[in-house]
C-alpha cells in the first residue's frame, strides 16, 4: 500500500501585518514533526505543498529537520479554502477532491507521499473518506492542530483514512489550532 500524510500548516503569523508566515511557534512545531518523522523512519518519497508561504515554510522546516531530500513541489491544488468566499465551496470541494483523486492514483506501493496544506484541505479529505460531507468537514477542519498529521493508505480497494489530526510530537504547550 501507498501512504499520504497530509500535513496542517504550522501555526501563522495571527494578528502581524503579515498572517501567511510561520510564527516562532509555527517553526518549531514544523520542526518537531520532522524530527518525530525521521525518528519513526518516516522518508517522503514526494512533497507537496499549496502555494501560501505557512504551507511552503511548513515544507521546508520538516524537511530540513527529517533530512529528506526530496524536493518540494508546489501545487495549487492543495491552496486552503478561501474563506473571503472567491471560490465557491463547490469548485473547492471538486478542486481538493480532484487532486486527492489524481495523487491516490499515482502513490505507489511502499511510497509515502507528504502533502503540506491547511485544515480545510485535510478536513475536506477526511469528510470525503468517511462520507460526511459538509457538516463533517465543519466539525473537523474547526479542530484541526497546527502541523498535525492525517494518515491516508491507498491500496487496491481505494483511499482508506487511517488517522486524523495526529499530533504526539507536539508537547502540549505548543498545541495550537490557528
Amino acid at each position: 500500500m501507498g501512504v499520504i500524510l497530509f500535513v496542517r500548516h504550522g501555526k501563522a503569523s495571527l494578528g502581524a501585518a503579515d498572517y501567511d508566515v510561520l510564527s516562532d511557534t509555527g517553526r518549531l512545531q514544523s520542526e518537531l514533526l520532522g524530527t518525530e518523522l525521521s525518528r519513526r523512519d518516516v522518508t517522503a518519497t514526494r512533497i507537496l505543498t499549496g502555494r501560501l508561504n505557512r504551507q511552503q515554510q511548513t515544507a521546508r522546516c520538516t524537511r530540513l529537520a527529517s533530512k529528506w531530500s526530496t524536493s518540494v513541489e508546489v501545487d495549487e491544488a492543495w491552496n486552503e479554502f478561501d474563506h473571503e468566499f472567491t471560490e465557491p465551496f463547490p469548485a473547492f470541494t471538486k478542486r481538493v477532491d480532484d487532486a486527492s483523486r489524481t495523487l491516490a492514483a499515482e502513490v505507489g506501493s511502499g511510497e509515502t507521499v507528504v502533502v503540506f496544506t491547511s485544515a480545510g484541505v485535510i478536513g475536506w479529505v477526511a469528510a470525503s473518506l468517511l462520507g460526511g460531507g459538509e457538516p463533517q468537514w465543519s466539525a473537523l477542519h474547526r479542530v484541526a492542530v497546527n502541523s498535525g498529521v492525517t494518515k491516508v493508505v491507498v491500496g487496491s480497494r481505494g483511499s482508506t483514512l487511517v488517522t486524523f489530526n495526529e499530533h504526539s510530537h507536539l508537547p502540549p504547550q505548543l498545541v495550537t489550532y490557528r
